[in-house]
């Protein structure tokens, strides 16, 4: 499959050929050799698991993809938790935790409900009474993820758009070409737009050094383990992986969650008028369509898995998607279950680097899911243009996506 050909289809024919390569592939061998040469793929579930439990064997390490020259680059992926291998993840890891703890996620709870009323109230405002048209993702779920990342590292309101852009670029940089190979290109390009970062971002650390506030990046100054504390350079790391992992994900969630209720208007209907089975629905969108498709590693040495032998300095490109539609793990894995149990998947990684930011991703979900649910009676997906979809095959969901909304009659109470 050519997968630069595959970001190139309508999202119905992307998804389409997308899960009949990956059904095929996982129905002939959980592992194989790809189209790419060096490059080996893994399909099967408990086969993705072995790879990204074993750090030892599956490394993370990006810097071997970074080009000489590029401190700005190798001093932000130091900080990269998802792009380091052991020691210095467990540590990195460990001084994150002590300041980026579930009370600084609960907390943000009650911010994230206002700035989602807030956008739902000026899409009211530009519709005006009756149905509203507006871009779910551009007016709504972009703007909600992005302004909750900004506001966990206290970033000044009138600079949260600066996330939403970063983001974007880094995002379409596809540093490692379709599936690991590195792009030395793409690696000169994200260099000098980390330097505009560092730059901002730099300023905004060394602020909060000197007056700490209540918000993450002043947590991570004053964190300290065994002694230490993070550099600059480390906290300008961290800061850039949020901003890539926390802020996409959680709006492409948003996203799949309201296409997948569109798919599937039963379904809809059902969760609409019951909130207490949004926490399912989002766990088996994750499943059935996860934001991130797939994981990268490469291996350390000749590994053997499934009784294929991949060679030490391979890439090797797991398809989560594959995996969370196994029926290894899964009965009826194709079919779209808000009830499945258990609620099984792998959309959020698995082992030391199971995604930090797991819980904010399903608290925006959660509370944008419940304030759509609040003011609408329902949502409908215009299918018949205008929606766009990320063009990395590693990302699979809507970057526009236009809808109709019919609010609640007056007098409706959920």
């Amino acid at each position: 499959m050519n997968l630069e050909v595959l970001s190139e289809l309508s999202f119905d024919l992307r998804i389409r050929t997308l899960f009949e390569y990956l059904d095929g592939r996982r129905a002939l061998a959980a592992v194989g050799p790809s189209e790419q040469p060096g490059v080996w793929e893994v399909f099967g579930a408990d086969e993705a698991v072995s790879v990204l439990t074993d750090h030892e064997t599956y490394s993370s390490d990006v810097n071997a993809y970074i080009p000489a020259g590029q401190q700005q680059l190798a001093a932000a992926a130091s900080g990269h938790l998802a792009g380091i291998d052991p020691p210095r993840h467990t540590e990195l890891r460990g001084l994150i935790n002590t300041a980026f703890t579930p009370r600084v996620v609960t907390n943000l709870e009650p911010r994230l409900q206002h700035t989602a009323t807030t956008l739902l109230d000026a899409v009211a405002e530009r519709a005006g009474t009756g149905e509203q048209a507006f871009d779910l993702v551009d007016d709504y779920a972009a703007p909600l993820t992005a302004t909750t990342i900004a506001e966990l590292f206290g970033i000044p309101d009138s600079d949260h758009t600066l996330f939403a852009r970063w983001a974007a670029t880094l995002l379409n940089a596809k540093p490692t070409g379709s599936l690991g190979v590195a792009d030395e290109a793409a690696m000169q390009r994200i260099g000098v737009l980390l330097a505009e970062v560092a730059e901002y971002l730099g300023a905004h650390i060394r602020a909060r050094r000197a007056h700490p506030g209540e918000d993450l990046t002043s947590n991570l100054t004053t964190a300290e383990v065994a002694g230490r504390r993070l550099g600059d350079d480390e906290i300008l790391g961290v800061i850039s992986m949020f901003l890539l992992a926390g802020y996409l994900p959680g709006s492409i969630l948003i996203g799949n969650i309201v296409m997948c209720l569109d798919e599937h208007p039963a379904v809809r209907d059902l969760v609409w008028r019951s909130p207490e089975l949004v926490p399912g629905t989002i766990e088996e969108v994750l499943r059935w369509r996860p934001p991130l498709v797939r994981d990268q590693r490469i291996t350390t040495r000749d590994a053997e898995i499934a009784g294929v032998v991949i060679p030490a300095r391979s890439p090797v490109c797991v398809w989560v998607a594959s995996a969370n539609r196994d029926g290894a793990w899964f009965d009826r894995p194709a079919e779209f279950d808000i009830h499945r149990k258990p609620a099984r998947h792998l959309a959020l990684g698995k082992g030391i680097h199971y995604c930090l930011g797991a819980a904010l991703t399903r608290l925006e979900a959660r509370v944008a899911v419940a304030a759509l649910a609040d003011r609408f009676e329902r949502i409908t997906v215009h299918h018949g243009g205008g929606i766009e979809f990320h063009r990395p095959i590693g990302l699979l969901g809507p970057a526009r996506l236009p809808v109709t909304a019919d609010p609640v009659r007056a007098g409706v109470h959920r």
